[in-house]
């Protein structure tokens, strides 16, 4: 099935578009989506991401006049992937100039003197992750996104204020959570989100060229052990790459971002399969991994239609200090929920192969390509 495709996208452009958008850990190529519907889908198909992440798939499908739907516990997840997959049109791209000439008047005009005052947005630990300068230009820069009447121009603009949002922030990094003194000057915060809104403008302008109406998009904020609010057999194909456990804590990643935009930062956290926080903090058995993943699939093979196929990327994981063999796992219950294993192409086998996420390939641990067909 898969012998006669090329996987192989070592020094691709993985960055084209939209995919560029918003910080995101651990995303697959957009090339590996876009070679997969190229070869198993057709327009009007509908496919689905059970674990929508940044919206790799949903954009690349889009692209291709697919239907796309994209699922995941993570509230900015949801946001993240509806503005990179929707297309803007030149009214509303129109607003958005204005909205950034506003803000860099806003900048000119502070220095010069003429700052505001401003009563800042209250969010936990504000004072010891924000400088107070900092929390006032985000409350401004939030303030005058809410006076916006037009839900995608709004939503596109809080996607570009929290990608800066850890940068502007005394957080190290993405991955550290530690707090430094920045010193973050006057004006940095409108003029680095000024900066960051042009480019993304410009992305999603070319997006929207490219993209028409014809084709739906739909995101629910759920979890997809209980994919019930889909019509059973209603999917032509899935692309998804769940979790891999113990690795990540992704509300954990977003905390920040998610605070600063009113968005639950709880459901993700006590939801979210997988995760960091369940295995090395709660000490969880790793048959709970196990479970949930069957829980998960149960619910992909309901909805997806006879015949048709999953392709899941996945990788090993290490939980109470043993090599999760994941590939191995599936295998043995997918005969169990009628799932046919078709293929698995795995790490070792595609070393130059840009499927795989090279920080990952720790000594022992492999990632996978599982093909899957409903019987």
């Amino acid at each position: 099935m898969l012998k006669e495709i090329n996987f192989d996208f070592n020094g691709a452009d993985t960055q084209y578009l939209t995919h560029s958008m918003h910080p995101y850990p651990a995303k697959f190529p957009p090339q590996l989506p876009k070679t997969i519907l190229e070869k198993f889908a057709k327009k009007g198909d509908i496919v689905l991401d059970p674990f929508c992440g940044s919206g790799t798939t949903l954009v690349e499908a889009r692209l291709q006049k697919i239907n796309a739907v994209g699922i995941d516990v993570n509230g900015l997840s949801c946001l993240l992937s509806e503005v990179k997959a929707t297309p803007l049109t030149e009214n509303q791209i129109s607003k958005i100039n204005q909205f950034l000439n506003s803000i860099q008047n806003t900048s000119f005009n502070w220095k010069l003197g003429k700052r505001e005052q401003i009563q800042v947005k209250e969010i936990e630990s504000l004072a010891h992750w924000f400088q107070h300068n900092v929390s006032e230009e985000i409350t401004f820069i939030l303030n005058e996104i809410s006076k916006l009447t037009d839900e995608k121009v709004k939503n596109f603009l809080k996607i570009v204020l929290s990608s800066i949002i850890v940068r502007v922030s005394n957080q190290d990094s993405d991955t550290r959570y530690a707090a430094k003194n920045k010193n973050i000057k006057d004006c940095y915060t409108l003029d680095t989100f000024a900066e960051r809104l042009k480019e993304y403008k410009n992305r999603i302008i070319e997006f929207s060229q490219l993209v028409n109406g014809c084709t739906t998009l739909n995101i629910y904020n759920a979890d997809s052990r209980n994919l019930d609010f889909i019509e059973p057999e209603s999917v032509d194909l899935i692309i998804t790459s769940p979790p891999y456990a113990n690795t990540y804590d992704y509300y954990l990643y977003h905390k920040f971002r998610k605070r600063w935009l009113d968005l639950d930062v709880n459901f993700a956290q006590y939801n979210e399969i997988g995760s960091r926080r369940e295995f090395s903090s709660l000490k969880k058995n790793p048959q709970k991994w196990t479970e949930d993943l069957i829980l998960c699939f149960k619910e992909m093979h309901k909805v997806l239609k006879p015949n048709s196929l999953a392709f899941i990327v996945i990788g090993d994981s290490v939980i109470a200090k043993k090599i999760i063999k994941i590939d191995e796992i599936i295998k043995d219950f997918s005969n169990e929920i009628n799932f046919k294993v078709c293929e698995i192409i795995s790490s070792d086998l595609a070393s130059h192969s840009r499927i795989f996420n090279p920080v990952f390939a720790q000594k022992g641990k492999k990632e996978h390509l599982i093909v899957l067909q409903k019987q």
